[in-house]
């Protein structure tokens, strides 16, 4: 009988140790997929963002890496529009001006900008070159696959990616100026006290994706300015200028800085 009952223990150990092993491989292989950016300027820039440590903590960001890691080896311009798309549905769930990247991750609300930083990182994780454009008004991103401009209008979740070519020449239509640069460049500040008007053009710029994270401070000092509250806008301003020395920043903070 106790043959028997040594029998069965360890027949039911071997199961356990069996099933243990396979739970500790299967952690082990999700984890290893976890989002773990390679790319140094990449992790240089997310440090004015987030940290590695809170994108690796973010359940949703995590199953949204693997997913578009599943499709990383398709056609460049599928896997742009896969990752337009997926990313909309998983990460972006409702517009709300003014909000930042921070918001964007605790609640899936979003602006153009908090959706562009949430592109541009994705993009730079998969190599991807883009470029982030920046407007009096609007941000938006310029990607590349096959040698052709992709845009991505980050806010517009149905229609928002753009590849064909003459709709990429209206939607930019929409932003340049009718200047040349050098009037482009004196006038960059006008910026600042027409931003948010649909009408103005004085800005298109290029700009990296710190001075993009500049810009979810710069929305608030102009949201605090509405309200009032100078002494906010003054420190949402001072932290924009930390990481963007941009002219209508400049300008703006000078008006209300004590």
């Amino acid at each position: 009988m106790e043959s028997i009952k040594k029998l069965y223990r360890n027949y039911f150990s071997a199961i356990l140790f069996g099933m243990l092993a396979t739970l500790l491989c299967f952690n082990s292989s999700l984890n290893a997929q976890n989002f773990n950016p390679k790319n140094e300027e990449l992790l240089d820039d997310i440090a004015f963002i987030s940290s590695v440590e809170n994108f690796e903590k973010h359940n949703q960001w995590n199953r949204l890496v693997r997913k578009l890691e599943r499709k990383s080896n398709a056609d460049a311009e599928y896997f742009l529009e896969y990752l337009f798309y997926k990313t909309h549905q998983k990460l972006l769930k409702e517009y709300n001006k003014g909000t930042t990247f921070t918001n964007l991750m605790e609640d899936g609300s979003y602006d153009c900008v908090s959706a562009s930083i949430t592109y541009s990182v994705l993009l730079k994780y998969f190599d991807i070159e883009h470029s982030i454009i920046e407007t009096d008004y609007h941000v938006f991103i310029i990607a590349e696959a096959n040698g052709k401009e992709v845009i991505f209008e980050t806010t517009d979740p149905r229609n928002g990616l753009v590849s064909d070519s003459e709709e990429i020449k209206e939607f930019k239509a929409d932003f340049l100026p009718k200047l040349n640069s050098a009037q482009l460049n004196q006038n960059e500040s006008l910026g600042s006290s027409v931003y948010g008007q649909p009408n103005s053009k004085t800005i298109y710029k290029e700009i990296s994706l710190r001075e993009l994270s500049a810009l979810q401070y710069f929305n608030q000092g102009l949201i605090a300015m509405h309200n009032k509250d100078y002494k906010l806008a003054s420190r949402r301003l001072q932290q924009a200028l930390n990481l963007y020395d941009s002219e209508r920043i400049n300008m703006l903070f000078k008006i209300v800085a004590p």
